[in-house]
């Protein structure tokens, strides 16, 4: 079976076994205008280069798909421009090699309030400090570790990108992909802040995972077109020296068993599972929607 026929028939299973009918939506042009001009009201760089209109259309599509299900605009807009911000953050290295001094920098200058070094990593400290706003204490708490794990995880990745993944390294792959995913932030996003914290915080570490494990899924078919070897099936496959397309397969499958046991534990609470079901839908949808994710080829 060839790489295009096996990815598409394990995909293709996933999204029927987790509810999911496959569909690409068209761009949300309203929530993209709102984010522009908020992004503006609020002195952030929104032209050139580096700024946070530079990969605005992905966040807009997360926020429009992703968090289409919140009743709260304002939050819908903040995971928009948060997610724009956070894709510049991943693309640094490899795009915007200028800017990788101050991104080492990030964290230790959040934590100061000082400025940061670029009008992006300013415009994402700000967001932060606008977390207890959007969120309940907890949340907001876990939401912004998890962000300033995912700016660590980046230098992790960069500083990291030639070591030799050891056999013996059992959980290193999951211990470097739960910081860099920021799926424990993602995951208090999934839910509208009148759903009490009791009703779902059980399912975060099992969410955590799900929220890695499908964009990785997802993301398979186009990393692997292009060569990519630094992703999380590569690093599975490498430890348990087996290849790409067993490990892929291996990942399809614990995400269905993990999209089935989120539901169980939050079984008591018909809202927080219906807003998890929704997001799924949502976050599959994301992938679906954007050209670079190439899942048109797979016909699905």
């Amino acid at each position: 079976m060839s790489l295009t026929q096996n990815v598409k028939a394990t995909i293709h299973s996933l999204l029927q076994q987790c509810g999911v009918q496959y569909k690409a939506l068209p761009f949300d042009q309203v929530l993209y205008q709102e984010c522009f001009d908020e992004g503006v009201r609020r002195g952030y760089p929104m032209e050139g280069e580096v700024s946070v209109r530079t990969y605005l259309r992905d966040g807009v599509m997360y926020g429009a798909t992703a968090g289409g299900h919140l009743h709260h605009r304002p939050t819908q807009i903040w995971i928009s421009l948060w997610t724009s911000c956070a894709i510049f953050v991943d693309e640094t290295f490899s795009r915007f090699p200028s800017e990788v001094a101050h991104t080492y920098q990030f964290n230790d200058r959040f934590i100061r309030r000082q400025a940061q070094g670029n009008g992006v990593l300013g415009a994402l400290a700000d967001l932060l400090h606008q977390t207890p706003e959007l969120f309940n204490a907890v949340a907001s708490n876990l939401v912004t570790t998890s962000i300033l794990n995912f700016v660590t995880a980046c230098l992790l990745e960069h500083e990291t990108r030639d070591m030799k993944i050891s056999t013996d390294a059992q959980r290193y792959p999951t211990y470097q992909r739960i910081m860099s995913g920021v799926g424990e932030a993602y995951s208090f996003m999934v839910f509208d802040k009148e759903i009490p914290l009791n009703d779902y915080i059980q399912a975060l570490p099992e969410m955590t995972l799900f929220i890695h494990n499908l964009n990785d899924v997802l993301s398979f078919y186009k990393e692997e077109r292009a060569g990519e070897s630094g992703n999380q099936v590569s690093l599975i496959a490498a430890r348990k020296q087996t290849s790409k397309l067993e490990a892929f397969n291996g990942l399809a499958e614990i995400t269905v068993e993990l999209h089935g046991r989120i539901l169980k534990i939050m079984e008591a609470s018909p809202a927080a599972c219906e807003a998890f079901r929704q997001y799924t839908a949502g976050y599959v949808y994301f992938h679906t929607s954007l050209q670079r994710y190439r899942l048109l080829d797979l016909e699905l």
